[in-house]
């Protein structure tokens, strides 16, 4: 287990050292999967984030060599992650009660005649059903 414990903290090193060599608009797009002898294993969650990191290759490998392990070789690989959970559904904003019906129709009451925001409110009480 200490041997497991270890090589994940590695890892763990690792994918910090690789989010501070990368620009931040690629950062949430790529994790660090293994290290093994001298190789990075890198997931892409597409190809164009794939070849960007390829593109910086020689440089990363330098960055992310630290000293208790040598990146000699990095190898990027195109893993698409799940897809987020589907979006909640929209639900209607409470309407407002007596006491903030009340404090609206005075509001209204106080603004211009030829107001856009009296007529919105004006709309908005109306549709309020007590």
């Amino acid at each position: 287990m200490a041997r497991l414990a270890a090589h994940a903290q590695r890892l763990l090193q690792f994918q910090r050292l690789l989010e501070a060599a990368l620009p931040e608009a690629l950062r949430p797009h790529v994790r660090v999967a293994n290290f093994r002898l001298g190789k990075l294993f890198i997931h892409a969650a597409n190809g164009a984030v794939a070849a960007k990191i390829r593109q910086f290759g020689p440089s990363l490998a330098g960055d992310l060599s630290n000293k208790e392990a040598k990146v000699t070789q990095i190898e990027v690989r195109v893993q698409a992650r799940n897809p987020s959970p589907p979006p909640q559904p929209h639900q209607r904003p409470a309407l407002p009660g007596p006491k903030q019906k009340q404090e609206l129709t005075a509001l209204a009451a106080r603004l211009p005649g030829e107001s856009p925001l009296k007529e919105a409110l004006e709309r908005l009480l109306r549709s309020v059903k007590e």
